[in-house]
């Protein structure tokens, strides 16, 4: 459309969304940056070391001068890397690697950036599935996807699990005690089971997961963290829990909107729990109105929604909820499943929302 068609106010408004939309694709193109940053481990060199040149920083990383300079360049327009002038030096001070660098900080965020290019390489399958529908199934993720969403969801299960969640829940004094067994749907590789298993010794934490890779995984981090002893990893549906009525909390974590039949999860939850069991479920903190969640964490949720969690549900001919959703939904899964309370627990999180429900 030729400019000269526009009217003033409409070619103002053109162009501040031109900038808008060339923001975030120079955010885009920044994340391989991050991810090269935290993969090459540059991030945590130049955090131990102190400000750097380019060439100190070739030096003692190994890596070529010429890319590295390209690099810092990129890092320090984005502001992820402080750039002295004078000195001509990089530096990533302790705030910043709260976030780039300390895996157990509340603020570690690069799993998440781990994840990024796989989900980009999954672009085309997705726009197949646009065209001809179904999904993309878990099996066509690469490590990166596996590992990322560990590295992710570790820093909030390490800092809140047990100092916050659990007490929330009032399950945390019977784990103590021991005798207690807790059921984990939806493991992963295990950083939720493994985190409750140190924490509370006397009690039995089992991880359930389809997706059997995710399983061994699970196996290894808890021999490494010496808690096989109290811990057991099973390759299962999360609609084919034991119907022993044997545990006294089973938790989804983040993986509820992921499955294929949530409902069926539910009912499947509910008959392995004791009489007097609950299930202790976090989703993302969302509303159940698209107009309510216009905002970074609904952008968030939505994208990562279609370039995952909603897919691999739709690859199985699953629901395909999605990361957004909410927690209408949630509460109607709740109920038709047969639990007769649901509460929302008091507990402050940016991202999560955590429900406990009792039969």
């Amino acid at each position: 459309m030729p400019t000269g068609t526009l009217d003033p106010k409409t070619m103002e408004a053109a162009q501040a969304f031109a900038f808008q939309v060339f923001t975030d694709l120079a955010a885009a193109i920044s994340v391989p940056h991050l991810y090269m940053g935290d993969r090459l481990g540059l991030f945590k060199l130049v955090a131990a070391e102190g400000p750097m040149t380019v060439e100190t920083l070739a030096k003692k990383s190994g890596l070529q001068e010429r890319y590295l300079r390209e690099w810092t360049g990129a890092m320090a327009a984005s502001s992820v890397l402080d750039y002295d002038a004078k000195g001509q030096t990089f530096a990533l001070p302790p705030a910043k690697a709260a976030v780039l660098v300390n895996e157990e900080s509340p603020f570690f965020i690069q799993g998440f950036t781990q994840m990024v290019p796989d989900h980009y390489a999954k672009i085309p399958g997705i726009m197949k599935c646009m065209k001809a529908g179904g999904g993309v199934p878990y099996s066509e993720y690469g490590p990166d996807t596996f590992e990322g969403t560990e590295r992710f969801f570790k820093p909030g299960y390490v800092n809140f699990l047990v100092q916050q969640w659990m007490p929330a829940t009032g399950y945390d004094k019977k784990l103590a005690a021991g005798g207690a067994k807790v059921a984990d749907v939806g493991c992963g590789r295990g950083v939720a089971i493994v985190t409750l298993a140190k924490a509370f010794p006397k009690s039995t934490f089992v991880g359930f997961d389809a997706y059997a890779p995710s399983v061994e995984a699970a196996k290894a981090n808890a021999a490494k963290a010496g808690v096989s002893g109290n811990t057991k990893f099973e390759t299962r549906a999360s609609t084919d829990l034991p119907a022993t009525g044997e545990f006294d909390l089973i938790m989804n974590l983040d993986s509820l909107h992921d499955m294929a039949d949530p409902e069926g999860a539910a009912r499947s939850v509910k008959k392995a729990l004791k009489p007097d069991g609950a299930w202790f479920v976090v989703e993302p903190k969302v509303s159940d109105k698209l107009e309510e969640n216009l905002n970074t964490i609904g952008r968030a949720f939505y994208s990562i929604s279609m370039l995952q969690c909603m897919t691999v549900s739709l690859a199985q001919n699953g629901k395909g909820y999605g990361a957004c959703m909410g927690p209408g939904r949630l509460a109607q899964i709740v109920k038709q499943a047969g639990f007769t309370r649901h509460d929302v627990l008091p507990i402050d999180n940016p991202f999560n929302a955590m429900t406990l429900s009792r039969a």
